[in-house]
């Protein structure tokens, strides 16, 4: 199989650098009194610390798989013929098919192929 290790960490629930726990406590009416934040505080701690622990695990498990040959790391010509077949009004798509259409490469013909393959 093969994947990135962003995309290895999203299919796990790991992709983002930073835990998600404290996103929906925000919101806070009336404020919290200094017990409940520090409470909060603790919780918010504890579960970035648990976040990155299983993050940190998930990245040895990529890292090993790779090393064993279970998986195989995409080359930066595939990631970047992925992004080029994207939603054509993303500006990150547009710079993707400018750069592979300077190199010579025809993104469209290249989703799921060989992409050794050059358009002369």
């Amino acid at each position: 199989m093969k994947t990135t290790l962003n995309e290895y960490l999203g299919r796990l629930g790991l992709g983002s650098p930073m835990s998600d726990y404290m996103i929906d406590k925000e919101r806070l009416p009336h404020g919290n009194t200094l017990r409940q934040q520090k409470k909060m505080e603790k919780e918010a701690n504890a579960a970035s610390l648990d976040y990155w622990e299983r993050r940190a695990t998930a990245i040895d498990e990529y890292r090993a798989k790779v090393t064993s040959g279970e998986i195989t790391e995409k080359s930066a010509l595939e990631v970047r013929i992925e992004r080029a077949n994207g939603h054509p009004d993303n500006p990150s798509v547009q710079a993707a098919r400018r750069r592979l259409e300077k190199k010579g490469v025809n993104w469209k013909a290249m989703s799921g192929k060989d992409y050794r393959a050059k358009n002369n």
